[in-house]
């Protein structure tokens, strides 16, 4: 390794042993909520780096490509739904509920999906997800009766689905900054081309060598994407500490979730104000949520300012001040690629510095030398770091265009000379404490349980509006899924040609994928929520006129028009959280939302199916239909009810707090 130094805008120094970033004295940092109290914990700034080359789109590929056959096969479920009900003797209803616990796990298995991404990373979890499936799905055909099913294709399979969603959904965010969107969008989309081509596919091998051979032509395309998660490299990530010439620890103040804590808080008084106490979840899962640690920013904005002592007469007497990166990667060391993305983005910041001036921040990187030939570096393994965090991003789930969202307008507006290119990323990065980043072996570390006392902290639920918001998600879901399922089935029945029937199913998906392209574009420009609100009641509606006419051309228009604005269900869904409850809350808000939905999809196909066997398609497409209005119905005063409630918290937060009796003696 070489010393190397870029000219005077921030500097960037190769340097072979990193810096010891955490020694005493220590200085506190302030909690988001500015209380104190509780446990004095150690805390590291941490950011991702997105790295915004050419192999981001590798990965859109990687991911489009790995949605496109997962989405194909849970949810053409209605294909191969006929045959197996023979097979196995059972009712549609019973059949129906193999596909339903498959998406119930799909969804609810998200936060510990999420939770084992931060802890091992997005290729291990796409590859852990993709033989987990795979094998279950191999198993389910040798399945003589309808609870090896159970076991096999519905929760076994539905947690690989939910490791291998997870992982493609949440990459490719990584990857980018200003084109993220359009990145997310792009590899989203994989799951309607999926269902589009897969549907009439799985009808044709159904009839020519049944369900079985068919469920084993899924095994093999879900192993698939074990190779195409190699594409998802560890990301590029960076501890990040603003130190002086007078090294200091950075601590703050954190609820105790050790047994000693938890007797603490069990026996507190009223007048105890300062004892900071644990939520049920975090004692449940022995972690503090996110939301109790202040962003990377307050960890490096959080000392002395250079600017201030810059600005006084006389020689400065404040420590000299630096901004320090340590990559965490084998050795601490990062790639020539890498280095040259970090310059790319420290140039770009660098306006209205002085070049006859030393620079006010320096960042110091260790990069790796070493040379390798063209296929040396397509086939370069690089190993998980357990070091980074990705799930600790406040915007990890958010899909929207990030230049809507406050954190990132205000990084940009930042003109100083201080700037250094990477205040989003800071402002949206939450701290870890050192023991969370000391742990390397183990399942259930902190990283995992972090991430579940996040995720599913009921806080949110003490709110209206946000149980309205559930409950809205559960409605719609429970409606959802059925045409998906029983559209061809209803045709046949009504007496349409069945080469056409076996298409209906992918001109939904069709036109899913362009309704998120359009109407995620539009939700840009107008209130998410009301785009959001109108999608579901057409949606509903479209479900409840589906049976006006059997015309062959109106089945088609219906199914458009279904599968246009049922597509704002999925890719409005982190927009509309965002803008009602704040970036801060959106991971855990997801979490909760994610269990809601779930529960609707397990019972939404059975339940149909029910309707449908005792007084037709058309009553089971009604209720279907209902549901999903219903849903925009409870979403309708949800806006004003979430002002009101921020307007109450503001003003509770305002008040000076209530001083105890033995305080005011």
């Amino acid at each position: 390794m070489n010393k190397e130094k870029t000219p005077p805008k921030p500097i960037l120094v190769k340097t072979e042993t990193p810096k010891n970033v955490l020694t005493a004295p220590s200085r506190v940092v302030s909690r988001p909520d500015k209380l104190e109290g509780g446990e004095e914990t150690e805390i590291a700034a941490q950011i991702v780096v997105p790295e915004e080359s050419c192999w981001g789109w590798v990965v859109v590929a990687a991911s489009f490509i790995s949605v496109l056959i997962l989405d194909g096969i849970v949810f053409t479920f209605g294909s191969l739904m006929s045959d197996i009900s023979i097979d196995l003797s059972v009712s549609f209803s019973l059949t129906n509920f193999l596909n339903s616990l498959a998406l119930a796990v799909y969804y609810i298995a998200g936060p510990l999906a999420s939770a084992f991404i931060n802890r091992f990373g997005f290729r291990a979890c796409i590859m852990s997800g993709s033989v987990l499936s795979s094998i279950s799905l191999f198993m389910s055909y040798f399945a003589r009766n309808f609870m090896t099913l159970c076991i096999f294709y519905g929760a076994l399979a539905g947690f690989g689905y939910c490791l291998i969603n997870m992982a493609c959904g949440l990459i490719v965010g990584f990857y980018f900054d200003k084109l993220r969107s359009l990145a997310l969008a792009i590899a989203s989309c994989g799951s309607s081309i999926g269902i589009m081509g897969f549907y009439p596919l799985n009808s044709y091998f159904v009839k020519l060598s049944g369900w079985r051979t068919t469920t084993l032509l899924h095994s093999g395309l879900l192993g698939l994407t074990y190779f195409f998660g190699m594409a998802f490299r560890p990301v590029l990530s960076f501890t990040v500490v603003k130190t002086t010439d007078d090294q200091t620890r950075t601590v703050t103040y954190l609820p105790n979730v050790s047994a000693a804590g938890l007797k603490l808080a069990a026996s507190r008084t009223k007048t105890d104000d300062k004892i900071l106490e644990p939520t049920a979840t975090e004692r449940l899962f022995s972690a503090v949520s996110n939301s109790n640690f202040p962003t990377a920013a307050a960890l490096v904005e959080d000392s002395p300012d250079i600017r201030t002592s810059a600005a006084q007469p006389g020689p400065s007497t404040a420590p000299v001040s630096k901004l320090t990166l340590t990559a965490n990667a084998p050795q601490g060391g990062i790639s020539q690629r890498q280095l040259k993305q970090v310059k790319s983005i420290m140039s770009k910041s660098s306006v209205l510095q002085d070049k006859s001036k030393p620079p006010p921040v320096e960042i110091e990187v260790t990069v790796e030398s070493k040379k390798s030939s063209c296929w040396g570096r397509l086939c370069h393994w690089e190993k998980h770091v357990p070091q980074s965090r990705p799930m600790y991003r406040d915007d990890v789930f958010y899909e929207g265009n990030l230049e809507k969202l406050p954190a990132y307008q205000k990084s940009k507006m930042a003109t100083d000379a201080s700037k250094t290119g990477l205040e989003y990323q800071l402002a949206v990065s939450r701290a870890a404490t050192a023991g969370d980043l000391g742990e390397k072996r183990g399942i259930f570390t902190t990283a995992v349980r972090r991430v579940l006392a996040t995720m599913m902290d009921p806080k949110l639920l003490r709110r209206k509006s946000f149980i309205c918001l559930c409950l809205a998600g559960f409605s719609i879901n429970v409606g959802l899924i059925a045409p998906y399922i029983f559209t061809q089935h209803k045709n046949l029945e009504a007496g349409i040609d069945p080469k056409h029937c076996a298409f209906f199913v992918s001109v939904i998906a069709l036109a899913n994928a362009v309704g998120r392209l359009v109407l995620g574009g539009l939700a840009c420009k107008v209130e998410p929520i009301n785009v959001y609100i109108v999608s579901m009641f057409i949606a509903g509606l479209s479900n409840i006129i589906s049976d006006l006419s059997y015309n062959l051309y109106y089945q088609y228009f219906y199914c458009f028009m279904y599968g246009f604005f049922a597509s704002t269900a999925t890719c409005l869904r982190s927009v509309v959280i965002v803008s009602l409850y704040g970036l801060d809350n959106l991971t855990n808000a997801t979490g909760i939302v994610l269990v809601f939905i779930g529960l609707g999809c397990l019972i939404s196909a059975p339940g149909v199916s029910v309707l449908k066997d005792l007084y037709g398609y058309s009553v089971a497409f009604y209720v279907s239909g209902v549901f999903i209005i219903v849903g925009g119905i409870i979403m309708l005063p949800i806006k004003v009810m979430c002002e009101k409630e921020n307007k109450i918290n503001n003003l509770t937060r305002s008040q000076p707090p209530k001083s105890s009796k033995n305080g005011d003696k």
